[in-house]
């Protein structure tokens, strides 16, 4: 048996102990801790090897151990070579002494292996301490034996020996199961083997894949299945399943329970969010007022033995029900978990947000990984949000309101320098309601960090202000501009906005294109999969997701195109128009849900636009409307689709690119029609008009980027609520001349063909009665 793992996960699992205590702390200490790292680095000569690469094997008890890891430095003086850990902290380094294990044990582990990898009878191993207030440093001194260092690693080993043969029996397991695994199914729908093959032969390469496949393609297996195949083969270590939303997080759980019942034998697990996991009355991460953080690290080893010994696929019940079982805590539970997982299955966020993407395993990690991208479509709007950031000018006031003129002198002159710059921002930028640059206004920054670095001496000093809560809040809202203003380069911008009614003036860091970003974070995987049913135009999605140099596969419809027709009626849905044609629409609607029983969705550009058809239509048609509502819970959303029956007939008012254009399931005759009022395309604001503007600057056309595309995406997700299997008919109906055009149809998808025009309500009645007529 073998077990491979990081000299850290060792150290960790081993030396552990005590209570989780997240009393505020700050959350961009590890950001500034790899900046000090890499000063005092280069501040050494050219003889310091920094991130130096170690690996031993090592066989105790019939258990082969390969670890490995990257000391932080090694240099020779004379004959003697140094192994350098650096630590970076807060304290004062005159009251630091060399009593902490912990730094010394990874340094300890490093010594060992490089002593054995040269044959060394001794090693000196060198604790550094960085301030990170000054970059002072500290340094401590051990010279340590091989006999020794081999001592303390054969002991670390077996206090590991228990918990690594659970490891190893795992891995034995899987690597057999998934070589012997066949594909779940009788037999592959039309598109799914090609796809398979194509993924593992992206993994196989190296290579970042983009695959557009129709809905019923079967895509969550189609790319699970390839890369558990790869998984035992020895290509891969670690599978992440990247989703945007729980519908589709779900979809991968099932399709792994399905391998299962293939007698695959895999750790797979799936993050829930803290707000969501969390057991105590309040999210108080403290041992003080949580009882699963008081102790948590003395129980949280075996907790993790016998969830990894007794389950294979965990999600939210099964880690809960542990979690109470061991009295610990499940957020920092899960993490774990995913440590000695094969699949997690997490939100985007985890790995692409610089303020929540788990560290653990991307600044440390000498693992191998998949990221399989699912609906990645929405990973375009996801990343902007996650590399933007914004100020009101508000925030600053009120805070500054709450300050103690005599006790708070240096926080409140922070803060008038800040709110001085958002006035000098207004001046000198003309007065303009909304202003933008792409030079980054560096000197807000500075005085970000200065009132940061003041609040946190506050948090750290006095827990029990009045305004705790408000200082700790704008902290941490500080720390995150700053994370998110590290990424500024092409294609951000910095914007000032002033709100007319608030009067409220918004500094924004505002990515307009994350490709670049984006296209570093994959260098952390082997391999990308990108798969959606609406990657069109898929030029389009690779430039802005960064993955130009990606391959691409494009899928036809799985299931015969007889099951549906595709329709179109020129009537313009533009802005200035739709009073004029609101009633010939209205009268439309009623003619396409009349024409046979049953289930339709009707999906309009916007609530205003939703209302004023509705408001027509109540009064001169009976038909029963449900209608969305602007503000809906998960629960309101299920009970509004619970409507939706095999045997209603029910028509329901929705909004394009709203929570029932995606991630919804209707099969059968739960859904038999579709109609999509207008284009889609987003409302003309400021933002788009900067994208637009940005993309013609680089010789793209920027309407298209800024509007079409967009729009056009949430037309094709609307009209594949319809067709989800081999089973369903139904007719898709498009509202808008623009349709019909020539740079429209260019962009539709290969099933849309034949898409018929309609001109009128009689020949709307006939094609959808002999599409009905031919189906009996």
């Amino acid at each position: 048996m073998y077990i491979k793992t990081s000299v850290r996960k060792l150290i960790e699992f081993v030396m552990r102990s005590g209570d989780i205590d997240n009393s505020f702390r700050d959350s961009n200490r590890m950001v500034q801790g790899i900046k000090a790292h890499q000063q005092i680095q280069k501040s050494y000569s050219d003889d310091y090897k920094a991130e130096y690469y170690l690996r031993n094997v090592t066989e105790i008890d019939d258990m082969e151990f390969h670890v490995e890891g990257r000391a932080d430095g090694l240099f020779k003086v004379g004959d003697t070579y140094t192994i350098d850990e650096i630590k970076s902290t807060t304290r004062d380094l005159d009251k630091l002494d060399a009593s902490n294990k912990l730094h010394w044990a990874q340094a300890f582990c490093y010594g060992y292996f490089f002593a054995v990898k040269k044959g060394l009878k001794k090693v000196r191993i060198r604790l550094t301490y960085v301030s990170l207030d000054d970059y002072r440093t500290k340094e401590f001194y051990k010279e340590k034996s091989l006999d020794e260092l081999n001592e303390f690693y054969i002991n670390l080993l077996k206090e590991y020996i228990s918990f690594s043969k659970i490891l190893s029996i795992n891995l034995e397991k899987r690597n057999k199961t998934a070589i012997e695994l066949t594909f779940p199914y009788k037999g592959y729908r039309r598109g799914q083997r090609k796809m398979s093959v194509a993924v593992y032969r992206a993994i196989l390469d190296k290579r970042k894949l983009f695959v557009d496949a129709p809905t019923g393609t079967g895509k969550t297996i189609s790319t699970i299945f390839p890369s558990v195949k790869a998984l035992g083969e020895g290509l891969l270590d670690k599978i992440f399943y990247l989703t945007a939303k729980n519908t589709t997080a779900k979809e991968a759980i099932k399709s792994l329970f399905l391998l299962k019942e293939k007698n695959l034998s895999i750790k797979a697990v799936s993050i829930t969010s803290k707000e969501k996991i969390c057991l105590n009355d309040e999210i108080e991460c403290n041992p003080n007022d949580c009882p699963f953080a008081k102790g948590h690290f003395d129980r949280i080893n075996n907790a993790l033995k016998d969830i990894l010994e007794n389950e294979d696929i965990m999600d939210y019940d099964v880690i809960t029900s542990y979690s109470e079982k061991h009295k610990v805590c499940p957020l920092e539970f899960e993490l774990d978990i995913a440590l000695y997982s094969d699949i997690i299955i997490c939100d985007y966020n985890y790995v692409f947000d610089p303020n929540v993407y788990l560290r653990r395993f991307f600044d440390e990690s000498l693992e191998d990984f998949i990221f399989l991208i699912d609906e990645s479509h929405n990973l375009l709007e996801r990343s902007r949000k996650m590399l933007s950031h914004e100020f009101l000018e508000s925030s600053f006031k009120d805070l500054r309101e709450s300050m103690d003129i005599k006790k708070d002198k240096t926080i409140i002159k922070s803060l008038d320098s800040i709110l001085n710059e958002f006035e000098q921002m207004y001046k000198n930028y003309g007065k303009k309601l909304f202003y933008y640059s792409e030079k980054y206004n560096d000197d807000f920054d500075k005085k970000l960090i200065i009132l940061s670095k003041k609040l946190e001496k506050v948090l750290i000093d006095n827990k029990k202000r009045e305004d705790y809560d408000k200082i700790k809040d704008m902290f941490f809202e500080i720390n995150h501009h700053i994370k998110v203003s590290d990424n500024f380069m092409e294609g951000f911008y910095m914007t000032l906005t002033f709100d007319d009614n608030s009067l409220d003036k918004i500094f924004e860091i505002k990515c307009i294109d994350p490709s670049k970003v984006l296209k570093e974070k994959y260098k952390q995987a082997v391999s990308c999969i990108f798969f959606s049913a609406t990657l069109s135009p898929m030029e389009f999605y690779r430039k802005m997701l960064g993955a130009e140099d990606s391959l691409k596969l494009h899928l036809n419809l799985p299931f015969d195109n007889r099951n549906f027709k595709l329709l179109a009626t020129p009537i313009s849905t533009r802005y200035k128009d739709r009073n004029k044609n609101l009633m010939d629409i209205g009268d439309l609607i009623h003619e396409f849900i009349s024409s046979k029983k049953g289930n339709y969705f009707i999906f309009f550009p916007s609530f205003s636009y939703l209302e004023d058809i509705y408001e027509y239509y109540k009064d001169r048609y009976d038909d029963e409307i449900l209608v969305q509502e602007r503000f809906m819970s998960q629960t309101d959303r299920y009970k509004f689709l619970q409507n939706f029956t095999y045997d209603s007939e029910k028509t329901a008012f929705l909004v394009l690119g709203g929570i029932f254009s995606e991630g919804v399931d209707l099969k059968g005759d739960r859904l038999i029609g579709v109609m999509v009022i207008s284009v889609g395309m987003p409302g003309v604001s400021d933002e788009r008009n900067l994208i637009k503007n940005h993309f013609d600057k680089i010789n793209h056309n920027g309407f298209d980027y800024s509007y079409t595309y967009p729009g056009l995406n949430k037309i094709f997700q609307a009209a594949g609520r319809l067709i989800r299997d081999e089973k369903d008919r139904g007719i898709i109906y498009l509202i808008d001349d623009r349709f019909l055009w020539d740079k429209y149809r260019r962009l539709y998808p290969r099933h849309w063909a034949n898409i018929k025009e309609v001109r009128d309500k009689d020949e709307l009645r006939f094609l959808i009665d002999e599409f009905w007529n031919k189906g009996d």
